[in-house]
């Protein structure tokens, strides 16, 4: 046979001898197809894909030789059946020609949810091997036509027909149809939660916890057995499919108990410790990741941790229910960096969960700062507003502070979320002026739907970051107010409200008696889809 001078040249960079190719080529026209091609059939990831096939037709003489020795090769047998949800992976290549071609045309029907090299479903492709990917979403009888060019001869092939029979049903986006309850259960007891799915293909899912995945969390049904602190949270399943995905409402998971402490909380000596403000308290210090509290009828229960930027939170706790306490990215115990005090404290980023509450409960958050921490000297007066002249902060003479009068204090506490559920679908208040709640995956804000509040709530900010969604979602409230904070989210997020007919902007402070000046609203106010900023935002 006669060899052109270009074809020898690429039989030298395959790095095979001439006359052994020859050789190879005068044999039957189906080996041919496939030595002559193999420089650019299987040098590429379409190539690897259509290897073993290509191999497989060759040795039984199965390669469709339409023209010559022009052929489409493809790594997957036409008609090809396939079932919706289906993930479809084709190779397509052009095997019998001196060279690759460069451009394809596409033209019949692509089924739904697959293409070509880029997302092309039709035209002219500009490849030289083609990929059709993805997953069928709709039942049919689907022809693809396709023809190659072949840029250095001129020539095109003939058109090939591929056909994909897509059968079942037309995929539908997962939906909830079953929420997950709020649970709550004694220390080392087990608790369910359940979640019901529709769909077509049937869905996967993932149950979450604050944002993260749970290991091992993929049924209807999450069991949490021996139930301890480090569990509780706000639990939802994410259900997908080739169609969609859909994330269920947040669950509550809470542990009942009537210890003071459980988990990983210290309770602290002296106890019922007489206030200047008359309130009896008992003081609970972090030692480890979690705890759990409760406070003794007519009394206070404080708790201590350091936020991510060295201030010392106190959370206080009052009334019927336990509150369950979790650091993120938790490190310590260690001394307080910014204060004078010979006591270890864990350091991380709080999310709060209160059960069994009722219209008794009130909780409040804030940081150790001149303007909130008690003067054993009299210099500064904490029942009496700060002030830059009779009252000054600054002039605070307790020990806390000694050494650290050039100290840059944040003054905010950063905590994540506070998720409240109530015995009686009643609570107090919630007291968080001096607090930002932000976070990166799962909520952040106030979590209580349902929940109707007799006291005020006061949020000092919400800041979401990535996947995190910002919320203020109540039963109903009266007096709900961003205090100094502006709501601007940093993933654009709208923030999901609920039970509230304003929500009132005004100044705020600092634990160091710095005011905080009222802001003007960044965020969009949403309620079941709707956009109500306008109807909710008043300044104060």
């Amino acid at each position: 046979m006669k060899v052109s001078p270009a074809f020898k040249r690429r039989l030298q960079w395959i790095n095979l001898p001439t006359a052994a190719l020859i050789a190879l080529l005068q044999r039957a026209p189906v080996v041919r197809v496939l030595v002559a091609t193999e420089e650019f059939v299987l040098s590429t990831p379409i190539g690897a894909l259509l290897k073993s096939s290509v191999a497989a037709a060759a040795t039984l003489g199965t390669v469709h030789s339409l023209a010559g020795a022009t052929a489409l090769s493809t790594s997957q047998a036409s008609p090809l059946s396939v079932a919706v949800g289906t993930t479809v992976s084709v190779g397509f290549a052009i095997t019998g020609t001196l060279s690759e071609p460069e451009t394809w045309t596409v033209s019949g029907s692509v089924p739904p949810g697959l293409s070509f090299n880029g997302g092309a479903t039709s035209g002219t492709i500009n490849a030289a091997q083609l990929l059709l990917s993805g997953t069928a979403t709709t039942a049919g009888s689907y022809n693809i036509n396709l023809s190659a060019r072949d840029t250095p001869t001129g020539n095109t092939t003939p058109v090939y027909t591929f056909t994909i029979n897509v059968t079942g049903a037309a995929a539908s986006a997962p939906a909830i149809t079953t929420q997950p309850q709020n649970q709550s259960g004694n220390v080392g007891a087990n608790v369910t939660l359940t979640v019901a799915t529709s769909g077509s293909p049937a869905p996967t899912l993932q149950w979450r916890r604050n944002g993260a995945d749970v290991a091992g969390g993929t049924s209807a049904s999450l069991m949490l057995a021996n139930l301890q602190p480090a569990n509780a949270g706000l639990y939802a399943a994410v259900a997908t499919n080739s169609a969609g995905s859909a994330t269920s409402q947040a669950a509550m998971v809470g542990v009942a108990t009537t210890s003071k402490v459980v988990g990983d909380g210290q309770e602290l000596q002296p106890v019922n410790i007489v206030h200047p403000n008359g309130n009896i308290f008992d003081q609970v210090l972090l030692i480890g990741v979690a705890e759990t509290i409760t406070a003794d009828t007519g009394q206070v229960t404080r708790t201590s941790y350091i936020d991510t930027d060295n201030d010392i939170v106190q959370v206080e706790f009052s009334g019927p229910g336990t509150l369950s306490l979790v650091l993120s990215g938790s490190s310590g115990p260690a001394a307080p960096v910014n204060y004078n005090q010979a006591v270890n404290y864990m350091k991380g980023h709080a999310g709060i969960v209160i059960t069994g509450a009722n219209e008794n409960t009130n909780v409040s958050v804030f940081t150790v700062g001149r303007a909130t921490a008690f003067d054993p000297t009299g210099a500064y007066n904490i029942l009496q507003a700060p002030n830059s002249t009779t009252n000054n902060p600054a002039n605070n003479g307790s020990s806390l502070f000694q050494g650290h009068g050039s100290t840059a204090y944040d003054g905010i506490a950063d905590i994540a979320f506070i998720a409240i559920s109530s015995t009686n679908g009643r609570f107090g208040g919630v007291r968080t002026s001096n607090a930002t709640y932000f976070a990166s995956a799962g909520w952040t804000g106030v979590y209580a739907p349902g929940v109707t509040f007799d006291g005020p709530v006061f949020i000092g900010d919400i800041s979401a970051f990535d996947n995190a969604k910002p919320v203020i979602l109540l039963g109903t409230a009266t007096n709900v107010r961003i205090t100094g904070g502006d709501l601007a989210q940093n993933n654009g997020q709208p923030v999901q409200v609920s039970g509230m007919t304003q929500l009132a902007f005004t100044a705020g402070s600092d634990s160091g008696g710095t005011t905080l000046v009222r802001q003007t609203n960044q965020a969009v106010l949403q309620r079941d889809g709707q956009d109500v900023t306008n109807q909710l935002v008043v300044y104060q």
